[in-house]
């Protein structure tokens, strides 16, 4: 989760009051913040991803308002003379613009600035590559604004931060912007570049802005783009930026900008038509397991700036808030009526649930991986935690394997973009991360892997051990050696037979199998993959699934 940086002055300025410790723990909660630190005027805090209205100073200060008791900022959308035209540009088609007036900036509420643009970039952007966002001094401009393709070697500007004159190619190549984010349009006979009437370059699109036109502690007015390959994601990013610098406006105006493409289609931000959900009050109460009152409902989410367009007694239509993207169904909504109310109160409120029928228990598989968690620790290994999410190139593409895992339709980050399906490639990360600490390195973990079942939305879920060992003098023994030391603990016979599987060495890899059936592997891991990770040492990778197992120790 994104980690977010704000001053407690500049928090206080905005909501207009003073905040105290007592304060930020109880309110921060409530918008599904993780306090990390606090000290002096410093408050640190990790925010969900699906919250980017809540990535800076400007965003938590209209969340925290009607906790607070405070009454929220109002905004005023007006039609703006500025007009943008786009060319074709199939790498990147799109560009939303918005503009908000009469900002008193400092120091602090630029860094904040810099600071959501820079989240939403890596986040809903994918690290520009989707989506990338710009602020510009309005005052600096003559608009209109053109999105087009430059020459690179022909088309000079002077980049953020410096003081000479560059050619759009030098900027990708010199700059450090340039250096992380070159990639994206490298390969583009001709660049994207952001430009006003008199030919000023904005921005080399999605690279790096352009030093004239720079947001400073003078601004006050502010153009604000977005360059992507989704219209959508264009405009809900806009928004989000609008929406917030808009809450340093002394007037709160926000000017709705129109876009004209080459085809014609108009391309309007930020969004100004807020989406309708209707909501049956059974389900929510069914849901979250209460007896609230459509009234009582409509009352708690207020909290969360949903405005109550219908309320029949057993239904209510509400207006989402405009800087709400993770808002998809009613089910989202549900979960802020829930927030509102207090998690603490939902169980008090529970009595529809049926009896219990037993005591409660450890789950049978739980009690078994606090065994095997119990065995490696003793024979001195360390534990480790991953992600169950991951990507296709840890989990498939490194190891040349063509098999299949779970993806996410819209992740919001390349490094979580599905389920794994093995613990190897966590484990050989965490090797990786430690090699050049640690001359001996022996580390375990134990989780589930999401397998794809034999038909389409049947998921396979099943708990794995996994362990690896790496030193200068490691081999193929050491695997099976720990592997032997498992089973004899479990009193299991089982067998070694040598295979051959992607990404390990031919002749160094052995499946495990117990009555007949494969349970697992143990492995020395290709020298090619190491060379790619940066491992200088050999590494062992055993695994077994402990799923599988554990029907042989019931049977034992």
């Amino acid at each position: 989760m994104p980690t977010i940086r704000v001053s407690i002055n500049d928090l206080e300025r905005l909501l207009g009051k003073k905040l105290s410790l007592e304060d930020v723990k109880k309110y921060l909660p409530f918008l599904k913040c993780e306090i990390e630190k606090m000290e002096n005027d410093s408050l640190e805090y990790e925010a969900n991803h699906d919250r980017p209205d809540i990535f800076s100073a400007e965003g938590l200060a209209r969340g925290l308002r009607p906790f607070m008791g405070l009454s929220p900022k109002k905004l005023q959308f007006k039609p703006s003379t500025v007009k943008g035209y786009a060319e074709s540009i199939p790498e990147r088609p799109y560009v939303a613009l918005a503009v908000v007036r009469d900002l008193a900036l400092d120091d602090e509420a630029i860094r904040q600035i810099m600071q959501l643009q820079e989240k939403l970039a890596s986040t809903y952007g994918r690290e520009r590559r989707k989506a990338s966002i710009g602020v510009y001094d309005l005052d600096k401009i003559t608009p209109p604004i053109y999105y087009k393709l430059a020459d690179p070697d022909h088309t000079f500007f002077i980049p953020l931060e410096h003081y000479r004159r560059m050619s759009l190619r030098s900027a990708l190549e010199e700059t450090k912007q340039g250096q992380l984010y070159g990639h994206i349009i490298a390969g583009m006979r001709k660049y994207p570049v952001l430009v006003d009437s008199t030919g000023q370059i904005l921005s080399l699109a999605p690279i790096i802005n352009g030093e004239t036109s720079k947001v400073d502690v003078r601004t006050r007015n502010i153009l604000i783009d977005s360059t992507s390959t989704s219209k959508e994601t264009a405009i809900s990013l806009v928004t989000i930026m609008a929406l917030n610098i808009a809450e340093r406006s002394s007037s709160g105006i926000v000017e709705v900008v129109e876009v004209v493409a080459p085809n014609g289609e108009k391309i309007i931000s930020p969004s100004i038509e807020a989406q309708v959900i209707e909501l049956n009050v059974e389900e929510i109460n069914e849901l979250l397991g209460t007896r609230l009152k459509a009234d009582e409902i409509a009352e708690l989410l207020k909290y969360h700036y949903y405005e109550i367009i219908e309320n029949s007694g057993k239904s209510l239509k509400v207006r989402i808030p405009l800087f709400r993207l993770d808002v998809k169904s009613w089910v989202d909504v549900a979960e802020d009526v829930s927030i509102s109310l207090g998690y603490h109160v939902l169980g008090t409120e529970a009595d529809s649930l049926p009896p219990s029928t037993h005591p409660g228990r450890v789950h049978l598989i739980e009690a078994f991986s606090r065994k095997m968690r119990d065995v490696l620790i003793g024979m001195g290994y360390a534990e480790v935690s991953n992600y169950i999410m991951s990507n296709e190139l840890a989990q498939l593409e490194r190891f040349g394997l063509k098999s299949h895992m779970y993806l996410v339709s819209n992740p919001k980050s390349e490094r979580f973009t599905g389920l794994r399906v093995w613990l190897t490639p966590g484990l050989l990360d965490a090797v990786a991360e430690n090699s050049s600490k640690h001359a001996v390195i022996k580390i375990f973990e134990i989780g589930d892997v999401i397998l794809p079942g034999r038909t389409e939305g049947e998921p396979v879920v099943e708990r794995r051990l996994g362990a690896a060992i790496s030193h200068d003098k490691a081999t193929l023994t050491d695997g099976l050696s720990l592997i032997a030391s498992i089973f004899d603990f479990l009193n299991i016979k089982h067998e070694f037979v040598r295979d051959r599987y992607e990404g390990f060495l031919e002749e160094r890899f052995s499946s495990i199998y117990v009555d007949e059936e494969t349970v697992g592997f143990v492995g020395e891991i290709h020298p090619k993959i190491l060379y790619e990770l940066g491992i200088g040492n050999p590494v062992i990778i055993a695994e077994i699934s402990l799923s599988k197992l554990i029907k042989f120790i019931q049977h034992c």
